[in-house]
């Protein structure tokens, strides 16, 4: 347990770095400029979500939660899901601009649902 403290506070940076990344990608398609998909921009938000992937596990490893038990963290890797879904639908160059910002629209309000849930960790079904 005496990890657990610095890899959440990794995490959670990771988390903040990839919604970062994931906004930044959004604003660059939205002003027209598909220069990013060459850059490294377009690489290192996969290495940083492995790296946030690798951390959640670890935290379920060393931590006091269970995503079936802690209902809170079950949806929230439901809510995660649909974000890496829409999430790709908002960056696919062939789909048309309504499909792409509807997608944008709900993968980040699932993002929204993640970083609520992750702070207050409501009890969902009493």
């Amino acid at each position: 347990m005496e990890y657990y403290l610095p890899v959440k506070q990794l995490h959670m940076f990771c988390a903040y770095l990839s919604a970062t990344l994931f906004l930044l990608r959004l604003l660059l398609d939205l002003a027209r400029k598909p220069g990013w998909r060459q850059s490294p921009v377009r690489h290192l938000p996969h290495i940083n979500d492995t790296l946030l992937l690798t951390l959640a596990f670890t935290l379920l490893a060393i931590g006091p939660w269970q995503p079936f038990v802690h209902q809170w963290l079950g949806f929230k890797i439901l809510l995660l899901l649909g974000y890496i879904a829409f999430g790709i639908g908002a960056l696919k160059q062939h789909l048309s601009v309504p499909v792409r910002s509807a997608c944008a629209v709900l993968a980040l309000a699932h993002l929204g649902g993640i970083l609520y849930l992750a702070r207050f960790k409501p009890l969902l079904f009493v």
